[in-house]
């Protein structure tokens, strides 16, 4: 889940990192006028906020009226987040992110901060932590010394940096960007902005965060057919194609839905569950997708699942007992990846048998089921 930066910033201060003082306004909260300057921005959980008017630095006298203004653009549904200004030496760029690949914990630093780390992207640094031990500040000396820092400012990034990797694991985070990440006059590091990824998996450790902002701004932005696969802890995305997916696994998944743009239709939805759930969620992402597919904008349905040690015989009972109880609403082609393992008790030619029986298309790989769809889908 990603988060609002209200709520993003709450999780730092709450932890001891440095974030302005600030409020956060809910809609139709008036925002008084306030001595010295303020920042006003709306909070969405959509990026760009900036180039679509939506930040404003303003003196204090003028903050009802530019908050007006946002509301006018982003809608009065939006909440505000007004924060005072702070007196900016430098401004820096640091994150941490997980590298899926690295299996890793990465730490990412460039002392051009704020819209300039666009304009600079040669002076982005990384970092890879050890996932097996925490990061402490002398362990990243020599990093921020490569990057660019000396002085005062090598001593307080490194400990802000390890500070914030920690706050990084506590949460569960995916990411924790800070951009800027602003020196203040004074020598303080503080995070002017903050873009914070939350793990949906680790949710049952957070449980209080079913009361944030951010988890209404998510419900309310997600359609039915959405909000009943998060209620079931798996993920179903609605998008505006004319082909309804059921796939296994978020990078099979992915990779169709490459593939059926290659081949020249849309997809209609994404799908994906955890890994070990059972037939039950399975079930419910069938009648899912096939609730997507009954729309006129559909005009046909692709099942493609991979199987390892899986059994392809239950797998494939499992399924026709599902198409037999409820007939798909339009075109299905059906296509199985399966390993010898899988096929101990049943073969691939076998199961494409059973569902041929029954007039479904079926299709020996992944490149043959994309041409049965598309000439099944017109």
């Amino acid at each position: 889940m990603r988060l609002i930066e209200a709520d993003g910033k709450a999780l730092l201060a709450e932890a001891g990192i440095a974030v302005p003082a600030g409020r956060l306004y809910h809609p139709g909260e008036e925002i008084a006028a306030a001595s010295g300057r303020v920042a006003i921005k709306a909070q969405m959980l959509a990026g760009g906020r900036g180039k679509q008017g939506l930040v404003r630095v303003v003196d204090g006298a003028a903050a009802a009226a530019a908050a007006g203004e946002i509301r006018a653009l982003a809608g009065p549904a939006v909440p505000l987040l007004v924060e005072a200004a702070v007196d900016i030496a430098a401004e820096f760029y640091m994150a941490w992110r997980i590298d899926d690949v690295a299996q890793a914990p990465i730490l990412m630093f460039s002392p051009a901060g704020g819209i300039a780390v666009e304009e600079r992207p040669d002076a982005l640094r990384e970092y890879r932590a050890d996932p097996r031990r925490p990061v402490r500040p002398h362990d990243l000396v020599g990093f921020f010394r490569a990057a660019g820092a000396a002085g005062r400012n090598l001593g307080a990034l490194a400990r802000f940096a390890a500070e914030l990797g920690r706050v990084f694991r506590a949460i569960d985070a995916e990411l924790i960007e800070i951009n800027p990440l602003a020196l203040t006059s004074a020598g303080g590091l503080v995070a002017l902005d903050a873009k914070v990824v939350v793990d949906d998996n680790a949710a049952f450790r957070h449980q209080s965060r079913r009361g944030l902002v951010s988890h209404a701004l998510e419900q309310a932005g997600m359609t039915a057919l959405e909000r009943r696969a998060a209620e079931a802890g798996c993920t179903f995305v609605e998008l505006e194609g004319n082909v309804a997916l059921l796939t296994g696994g978020a990078g099979l998944g992915m990779a169709i839905l490459d593939l059926v743009g290659d081949a020249g239709l849309r997809a209609a939805n994404f799908v994906d569950a955890p890994g070990g759930s059972g037939p039950e969620v399975f079930a419910l992402q069938s009648r899912l997708v096939f609730e997507r597919a009954a729309r006129d904008d559909v005009r046909a349905i692709l099942l493609y699942l991979t199987l390892s040690a899986s059994s392809l015989k239950s797998l494939v009972t499992g399924l026709l007992r599902l198409l037999d109880a409820s007939p798909p609403p339009k075109p299905l082609v059906v296509g199985f990846a399966a390993t010898g393992s899988a096929e101990r008790e049943m073969t691939m030619a076998e199961a494409q048998g059973l569902f041929g029986q029954r007039g479904y298309a079926c299709a020996d790989n992944l490149a043959d089921a994309i041409a049965a769809l598309r000439q099944v889908a017109g």
